[in-house]
Formats: structure tokens, C-alpha cells, sequence
């Protein structure tokens, strides 16, 4: 009950009040058994110091105003009562009014009042020059800059950052934020080793690195960050023992997947040029049909995207004489150079493929005459921030032939121009 009582303004004061009387009388005692020849007693003198905040007074949707400070030191002298009364109850304010000010620079007294008629207040300063600018608001992009990625544990690789949201309203005064562009968020991966996420308040520097007097809504950004194993993409291998069954012979070998992803050190990777499937054993096979064989992983590897493989056999009589190959539906696989587009070589530097394998499927007869040249592969990077992106491919091939793979294609974009307007989180 009491702390109740204790939360509320008046009860405070009708204390205070108390205690100023209570001190009135004592020390007009002290001062008549000190001094009978004084009629009236003289009540105690004394001084104070505080720091109260700056409040200020304007039109705070149209207008922003700079330089105010935050607080200010306040000497008070008078009747210990008041004093006492002062500190306990804090019904003051020191505050400047702009209300009818418009933008530019301006020199305004500082006022304080609420301190009681019988205190004499000092400010620390009586005016301030403050500047006032009209207030303006901006929509920005958010992008991450990954910092210390060579400190990344042995095999690890960092791709996409997630950002939620991607953009963010800056309001501040118009000749501040004409120059926020964007917000970069500096996320450090060192020492990573799994996918993690960052709740990240952004704080925009000017041009000195010293923080903007700018809004941001909303002021917590969610930046997760992908963390995995190095991997690359191989062509798969069919491996075959044994010999199918007599008066038989195997015409071919089909794969429904051409390519499979492997995880595995930087230097075990450079190493590989195939993925072989375990030995399928042709043993009586008088028949052609399918098979479902399983996929080694290369020594030093650390596993695959995908275990097993379907394998169609292609089995015809030994003396078959008719040659029905050319309309069987199979698979090629070429290098093709690639195409990049869309992307800001000032800004940015690249690390994608120069060429690439790609997978395609068509009736046999087709293929055969297909080479590099006639397969366009393009990546466009429009608009991709910072990072490790899969980017999908854009192709051009011959009527009446498909692409199995790949649909995407690893690359990095490394920012190389240093934002004037950026914010600084470690």
C-alpha cells in the first residue's frame, strides 16, 4: 500500500510540504536560542545542482532540429525547504520553444520553470544556436556485408543472407538523408560453423563516420547467414561387371540424374572429375529395364546430395540387326562458355565459372549433331547484393532438346566500393 501511495505526485508533495514545515520550525528555534533579540527567525539558505533534461517545443511532423542538448546543468539557490521540495517532487522543466520557427539556423534562449517563486535558478547556458530542416522520409534498401570469410572453420562456406526486411524508411532532416542510399549492415561469420541469425539495430554514419540524427523504422533487422560445407557438382558415371545374358549385348546405359552435388574440403574437390555409381552387375540380363544403383562417395568426401542413382540398361539381342537407337530419348553432356550480365563491374567484383558442363536430353539422333556452340548459357545478376548467390541459368538450346542440368550456378559478388552513408555492426 505504501509503495502505492509513494507513486503519486501529491502524496509526494503533501510530504515534502510537511517536511519544509517541519524544518521551518527547527531551525527558527535554533536561531531564537541563538539570537532573542530577533523578532522574526531566519530560515536556512542553501544550494543545489542538477542536470535536466532539454525538452523541446516544435512541430515535430513537418520539422526536425539539431543541436539541442540532450540535458543541462541547473545551480539552484534558495530556502532549504523549497530545495528539498524541489528534488523530491521534480515538477520543473528547462526547455527551449521553437513553435514559430522556421527552417535554418537560429539562436533561442533556453527557459526553466516549475523550480518555485522563492529559488533562484542558473543555467548553465541561457541560449543555444540550433538548426532546424524540414523533415523528410525515404524508403532505403538493407544489404549485409559478410566480413572475416577467409576465418570461416576449414570446409566451411557462407552463401545467401536472409534479410528481413529488405527495406527500411529513413526519416530525418531532407539535407541529412539525401544521401542514404542504402543501409549496409557489417555481419562478422569468423569462426562460424553453422547457419546462425542476428537481430541487428542499424546505425547510419555520415561521410566522417559519425552517427546520422535519423529514424529508422523498423529499428531491429533480422540477418540470417547460411553456413555449410564446400561442395561442387560432378558428372555421374555409370560403372557396369559382368556380361548380360548369352546371345544378348548391352546397347547403352541411361541416367535419370547426370550430376549430383558433392560436400567435401576445397582440396578433395579439386581432385574429383567423376562420381561413379557402385558396380552394376549385368549378370543374365536378357532384358532392357531399369536398376537403381547406389553412388560412391569420393575418398575424402564428406557425403553426397543424393544417395542412389536410377539407371536404365539397354539390352538388345545379339542378332538384332534393326537399329532403333536413334529415337531413344538420352542424354549429352557439353562445356558451354557463359554469359554474365546485369551486374556493376565498378562496384563489384565477380568469381563465377567461365564455362560450365550442362546436361541435355533429346532423342539420340538429335544430340548427335549438337555441339558447344549451339547451346547460349546467361547468367543475369541483376540486382543481387553482396555474397554467394545460386543464381538460375538462362538457356538457348535447339529446338527439341531440354536442359536436365544445372538449373543454377554458384557464384560470389565482393563489393568493392565503400558506401558513403553505411552502418557499422560488428
Amino acid at each position: 500500500m505504501i509503495d502505492q501511495w509513494l507513486q503519486h505526485k501529491w502524496f509526494l508533495r503533501v510530504i515534502a510540504l510537511a517536511l519544509a514545515i517541519l524544518l521551518y520550525f527547527m531551525v527558527a528555534e535554533t536561531s531564537s536560542s541563538t539570537n532573542s533579540t530577533n523578532a522574526l527567525p531566519i530560515v536556512g539558505q542553501s544550494s543545489m545542482t542538477l542536470d535536466v533534461p532539454v525538452e523541446v517545443f516544435f512541430d515535430e511532423v513537418q520539422y526536425v532540429a539539431y543541436n539541442v542538448p540532450e540535458e543541462m546543468s541547473v545551480e539552484l539557490q534558495g530556502p532549504s525547504s523549497s530545495l528539498t521540495m524541489t528534488k523530491l517532487v521534480k515538477d520543473y522543466q528547462v526547455f527551449v520553444d521553437l513553435t514559430n520557427l522556421g527552417t535554418g539556423f537560429h539562436r533561442v534562449p533556453v527557459e526553466a520553470r516549475g523550480f518555485g517563486g522563492d529559488v533562484n535558478v542558473e543555467l548553465e547556458r541561457d541560449t543555444v544556436e540550433i538548426y532546424i530542416d524540414r523533415k523528410q522520409t525515404v524508403e532505403v534498401p538493407v544489404s549485409v556485408n559478410l566480413l572475416n570469410k577467409d576465418q570461416l572453420p576449414e570446409g566451411k562456406v557462407v552463401g545467401d543472407a536472409d534479410i528481413e526486411p529488405t527495406t527500411v524508411k529513413v526519416s530525418g532532416g531532407a539535407s541529412r538523408i539525401q544521401n542514404v542510399q542504402e543501409i549496409t549492415l557489417n555481419v562478422d561469420v569468423a569462426n562460424q560453423s553453422q547457419t546462425f541469425t542476428r537481430e541487428l539495430t542499424p546505425t547510419i554514419l555520415d561521410a566522417n563516420g559519425n552517427p546520422l540524427n535519423v529514424t529508422v523504422e523498423p529499428n531491429i533487422i533480422s540477418v540470417s547467414v547460411q553456413v555449410y560445407e564446400q561442395s561442387a557438382v560432378f558428372p555421374i558415371e555409370a560403372v557396369t561387371t559382368g556380361d548380360v545374358a548369352d546371345d544378348f549385348r548391352l546397347v547403352d546405359t541411361l541416367l535419370e540424374e547426370t550430376e549430383v552435388r558433392v560436400f567435401a574440403p576445397q582440396d578433395v574437390l579439386d581432385a574429383i572429375d567423376t562420381v561413379e555409381t557402385e558396380p552394376i552387375d549385368l549378370d543374365g540380363i536378357d532384358k532392357t529395364g531399369k536398376v537403381t544403383a547406389t553412388l560412391a562417395v569420393p575418398e575424402g568426401a564428406s557425403s553426397l546430395e543424393m544417395k542412389q542413382v536410377e539407371v536404365q540398361l539397354l539390352v538388345r539381342a545379339a542378332d538384332e540387326s534393326r537399329d532403333d537407337t536413334g529415337e531413344l530419348t538420352e542424354r549429352v553432356r557439353l562445356t558451354v562458355p557463359v554469359t554474365v550480365r546485369g551486374y556493376d563491374r565498378t562496384n563489384f567484383t565477380l568469381q563465377a565459372p567461365e564455362v560450365i558442363g550442362v546436361t541435355l536430353s533429346g532423342k539420340r539422333s538429335l544430340l548427335e549433331s549438337i555441339t558447344s556452340n549451339s547451346v547460349s548459357v546467361t547468367l543475369d545478376l541483376t540486382g543481387l547484393p553482396s555474397g554467394l548467390h545460386g543464381v538460375d541459368v538462362d538457356y538457348e538450346v535447339p529446338k527439341g532438346v531440354t536442359v536436365v542440368s544445372p538449373k543454377t550456378i554458384d557464384i560470389e559478388l565482393t563489393s568493392v566500393d565503400e558506401q558513403t552513408e553505411t552502418s557499422s555492426i560488428q
